[in-house]
């Protein structure tokens, strides 16, 4: 493929776990800068796809400014995305920035909104959440819903195969919320479960199989209930080795009788312990929802794989990137990434990794 644009995309933390998977896919397709502070690791990078490199130390304003001055789009996939700090996107939107970020906070993506009025006036499109959740999740419920008259229940399942690369982020993510009160919508109510509990053996779709998963704090538990007028929505997810799952149970456990705990500075240890496993389970993973009418029917839709996991949160950054460079920014404004990218857009770009939609 050659090169059809030279607009400038910058990447933030572009040589991260995420971030190469989508430097490497719109690396012919524009004029890609890697963005972090880690030179030698980032300029490495950039030098075996082709790319530039920029130091940049995405949390300094002056250092920000001076990485995304010109571009075109900026993608962060630095992570972590923590509620109420929205200083990243903001600084891209005054710079001209059209931005897309890969959040699955469930009040990051919420609060997002407050861009809104900022990123119209600037005539800029500012997207978060371009991750499974929301954005795949969406597109597989989506598909599903047209088939009903009313959705009674939305069931969200994910895991991931113990052989891929964990990222710090995703770690930070689930500790941030594990045994901590979660706001659920049940029988058309709000009501609180504790994150990372609700245990359940599920049975994902060849080959992944039977997986330990418990609740999850993600957006679509906020978005769901309003976007598909629906009575229940639920999300759980796990790991695929249950001494993974039922480590994190426990202190889950411990959250909920000593609050003041900081589970999230754990998530470094935790990541480098997980290295020492990485010769047992696979790669393996899958996402699968599941709708029900209250009626007694009920339809399912899955993306499994044996390999590539990762490409599932990393395509709705790639394929929006793309989409934007073909035909311009879709809106202006802040949005949570649901409705920009199809299932069959989706389902296309993932074939070809061995990614499968049943």
């Amino acid at each position: 493929m050659h090169k059809y644009s030279n607009e400038k995309i910058v990447i933030l933390g572009g040589y991260g776990t995420f971030g190469r998977l989508i430097s490497e896919q719109l690396v012919d397709s524009a004029n890609v800068v890697i963005a972090g502070r880690g030179r030698e690791m980032g300029q490495k990078y950039a030098d075996s796809i082709r790319a530039n490199y920029v130091l940049c130390n995405a949390k300094d304003k002056k250092s920000l400014q001076k990485a995304v001055s010109g571009a075109f789009i900026v993608i962060n996939a630095s992570g972590p995305f923590l509620p109420k700090d929205y200083s990243i996107p903001h600084t891209c939107i005054e710079e001209n920035c059209h931005y897309i970020d890969l959040a699955d906070d469930r009040e990051y993506v919420k609060e997002f909104i407050q861009l809104d009025e900022l990123a119209k006036e600037r005539e800029i499109f500012s997207c978060t959440g371009a991750s499974t959740t929301p954005a795949v999740t969406h597109a597989l419920v989506s598909e599903l819903s047209s088939q009903y008259t009313h959705v009674h229940s939305i069931k969200i399942y994910l895991s991931a195969g113990n052989k891929n690369k964990p990222g710090i982020s995703t770690f930070e993510s689930i500790l941030s919320y594990a045994g901590t009160p979660i706001p659920v919508w049940s029988n058309s109510k709000w009501e609180k479960f504790f994150g990372w509990g609700l245990s359940e053996m599920f049975d994902f779709p060849d080959p992944v199989g039977k997986r330990l998963v418990q609740l999850c704090n993600v957006p679509d538990l906020e978005l769901f209930p309003k976007l598909f007028e629906a009575d229940e929505v639920i999300f759980k997810a796990g790991v695929e080795l249950p001494i993974f799952n039922l480590g994190l149970s426990v202190l889950a456990q411990v959250k909920r009788y000593i609050p003041q705990i900081n589970l999230p500075v754990l998530a470094e240890p935790l990541v480098k312990t997980s290295r020492l496993f990485k010769n047992l389970g696979s790669f393996s993973g899958g996402l699968l929802v599941v709708l029900e009418d209250g009626h007694g029917n009920k339809e399912s839709l899955a993306f499994v794989t044996s390999e590539n996991g990762p490409r599932i949160p990393t395509s709705p950054a790639v394929l929006l990137t793309r989409k934007i460079l073909r035909k311009g920014p879709p809106a202006y404004g802040a949005f949570p990434c649901v409705g920009f990218v199809n299932l069959d857009e989706f389902r296309s770009y993932l074939e070809p990794f061995g990614i499968k939609l049943i």
